[in-house]
């Protein structure tokens, strides 16, 4: 048996996702185009490579967390919007390899190392236990959320 909350705590809750909302838009404006995913293939490479350096697409996809199917999309997507340039390597056709053009190590400079960096020295003043307990609970909440939405729809 699930325990009885009041309407008070239910408030609180919306309050508190429409403050998230709220620091989710303080993001800086992205060009048109470009996911915030983007960023975090971008934080990989930077975190791996040297300029001008050639990095192994499974090796991005290692060190950004993603999946290899998706950083292949991703990256397939950043090339069409000249962020990435990649070729296969001469050794072995099968791996290719990836690295920011001037476009992106320009997205890399602004957004990486100027905005995401500083967020990490902020974050990194909240206890990460409390961060973890915060992830896990905006998605139960998202969930309980999702099935209410469901059943209002029917």
């Amino acid at each position: 048996m699930t325990k009885k909350i009041d309407s008070k705590l239910v408030y609180s809750i919306l309050d508190g996702l429409e403050c998230a909302k709220v620091a989710l838009a303080l993001f800086p404006q992205l060009p048109a185009d470009i996911k915030p995913i983007y960023f975090r293939i971008l934080n990989a490479i930077y975190k791996i490579g040297n300029n001008n350096d050639y990095l192994r697409v499974s090796d991005i996809s290692k060190v950004s967390g993603l999946l290899l199917p998706n950083t292949t999309r991703f990256i397939n997507e950043m090339v069409e919007l000249k962020i990435l340039e990649k070729y296969t390597s001469d050794s072995d056709k099968r791996v290719v390899l990836v690295r920011a053009t001037e476009l992106g190590e320009w997205y890399i400079q602004k957004y990486v190392l100027h905005f995401i960096q500083a967020l990490e020295r902020e974050f990194s003043k909240i206890d990460e236990a409390s961060c973890f307990i915060m992830l896990e609970t905006i998605h139960e909440v998202y969930e309980a959320m999702k099935r209410v939405c469901k059943e209002q729809e029917s």
